[in-house]
C-alpha cells in the first residue's frame, strides 16, 4: 500500500513538473536553429506546392484555384510552425499569447484562402468569368455588387 502511494505521489510530481515547464523560455540559440529548421522547411513545403501550381497552370480554373489554395495553406501552415517557434523565446502568458496570436493568423489565412477557392470555383462553373488569379486582392467582400468603381 506504502509503495503505491508512493508511485502516485511521484506521478503526480512528475505531471505538475511537466506542465509548469510548457511555458519555459528557451535559450536564444536553440530558439535560433528552432526557427531555421521550421523556415527550412515551411520553405520546403512551399516550394513543392509551388511546383504543382506550376503544373496546374494547364489545367481548368479549378485545378488551378486547388493549386493556389494549396500554396497559400503551405504558407500560412509554414509562417505559423516559425511563429511559434520564435513565441519559444517568451515565457509564461507571454509565451501562450504569441502562440495563440500564431493561430489566429493561421486560421485567418486558411479563411481567406478558402474564400479566394470558393470564389473562383464558383466563376469556374459559370465559363468565362474573370478569376484575379495573379495574386489579386484578399478583399473577401465579393458578395458587393460593383456600384460603379
Amino acid at each position: 500500500m506504502a509503495m503505491q502511494r508512493l508511485m502516485i505521489a511521484a506521478a503526480v510530481l512528475g505531471m505538475t513538473l511537466g506542465a509548469a515547464g510548457c511555458n519555459r523560455q528557451e535559450p536564444v540559440g536553440e530558439v535560433r536553429e528552432d526557427v531555421a529548421e521550421a523556415q527550412q522547411e515551411a520553405n520546403e513545403n512551399v516550394a513543392e506546392q509551388q511546383a504543382d501550381a506550376v503544373a496546374a497552370t494547364g489545367g481548368t480554373v479549378e485545378d488551378r484555384a486547388e493549386a493556389d489554395y494549396d500554396v497559400a495553406i503551405a504558407k500560412a501552415d509554414g509562417d505559423r510552425k516559425v511563429a511559434k517557434e520564435a513565441c519559444e523565446a517568451l515565457s509564461g502568458d507571454a509565451q501562450e499569447n504569441c502562440k495563440q496570436q500564431a493561430e489566429q493568423q493561421y486560421d485567418l489565412a486558411k479563411t481567406q484562402a478558402q474564400s479566394q477557392l470558393d470564389t473562383a470555383r464558383g466563376n469556374g462553373t459559370m465559363g468565362t468569368a474573370t478569376t484575379g488569379a495573379t495574386g489579386g486582392s484578399t478583399d473577401t467582400n465579393d458578395m458587393t455588387p460593383n456600384s460603379g468603381g
